[in-house]
């Protein structure tokens, strides 16, 4: 995968259109054709719209495809100053529905890793007509994290900071989220354009949240994509797996030899996963472009 030229919010020079949104830039790529349903690719913490790169050259031919950099990520700017406030999901949100309506997006396919997923579902608890479907990986709906344990989170990473500099905490970052070189480097690259103010705040406001209610009551198809090696994802999972056993349509996906970031560890088999869900929810005939004709291998 090529990540192309980067420098921005981070430190990075980034590719894509802006879209000012007053508070903060917002960083993204729309394509395909207008009249196709619209499939929004969103990172989690610290990575960028280029984590999807694959993603849309891969479907843009069958839909049109959403790419974005939540702010302090990515070409997207950071509010400066900035605080926790600023980075709260339901701000996160608010970002997308702006983006939205600028781009003249009534409604989308959700498709979020990690703190991504945490967007969508807020999204979908906030403005309900916005989310037709919703699937996450390296996402649990529900996590209870006291102050005690966030607070520690973040006094770790500063001393990180101390010790090794920002690099090295992306560094370690990149190495702790998957076993597979490329990968590895992906992951660094996209971290040191975050801003640090980004990572830091952001993260304080990921650890204790529940949307287990709009899993039972939203009444859109949710999917969960499960990474094999994904451990710290997959211990707290148990209750929205529950969750997904009282709504009404609901599927699992496990995926081997995937850790938390599956669409870089496997593609094809992510990209797989994806394809048979979008061709559930926004219609079979949409996938037609990657299905191998008769007598061909």
């Amino acid at each position: 995968m090529d990540f192309g030229t980067i420098i921005g919010c981070g430190g990075t020079m980034m590719t894509g259109d802006k879209i000012d949104l007053g508070s903060v830039t917002l960083e993204y790529r729309l394509s395909g054709d207008p009249a196709k349903p619209v499939v929004a690719f969103v990172h989690g913490l610290a990575a960028d719209m280029r984590q999807f790169a694959e993603q849309e050259s891969y479907f843009r031919g069958d839909y049109r495809v959403l790419r974005v950099s939540l702010r302090g990520h990515g070409g997207s700017s950071c509010p400066e100053p900035a605080g926790r406030d600023d980075f709260s999901l339901e701000v996160m949100a608010r970002d997308i529905a702006q983006l939205l309506d600028r781009l003249e997006i009534r409604s989308v396919h959700w498709v979020g890793n990690s703190m991504g997923g945490l967007v969508g579902y807020q999204l979908l608890q906030d403005e309900p007509q916005r989310v037709v479907s919703l699937a996450t990986f390296g996402t649990t709906a529900e996590l209870r994290f006291g102050t005690f344990a966030i607070g520690a989170i973040t006094v770790l990473k500063d001393l990180i900071i101390r010790l090794k500099g920002f690099d090295g905490l992306c560094s370690m970052a990149g190495r702790a989220g998957s076993t597979k070189p490329e990968a590895q480097q992906q992951i660094i690259e996209m971290m040191l354009a975050a801003a640090p103010p980004a990572m830091k705040y952001a993260q304080m406001n990921i650890g204790n949240y529940s949307y287990l209610e709009v899993i039972t009551n939203a009444g859109v198809p949710f999917l969960l994509i499960r990474g094999e090696h994904d451990r710290a994802i997959n211990r707290n999972l148990r209750s929205t797996l529950a969750a997904f056993e009282r709504a009404a349509d609901t599927r699992v996906a496990d995926v081997p030899g995937a850790g938390h970031y599956v669409n870089l560890d496997e593609p094809d088999a992510f990209n797989a996963v994806i394809q048979d869900w979008f061709g559930r929810v926004c219609g079979s005939a949409a996938v037609s472009s990657h299905e191998t004709p008769d007598g061909e291998e």
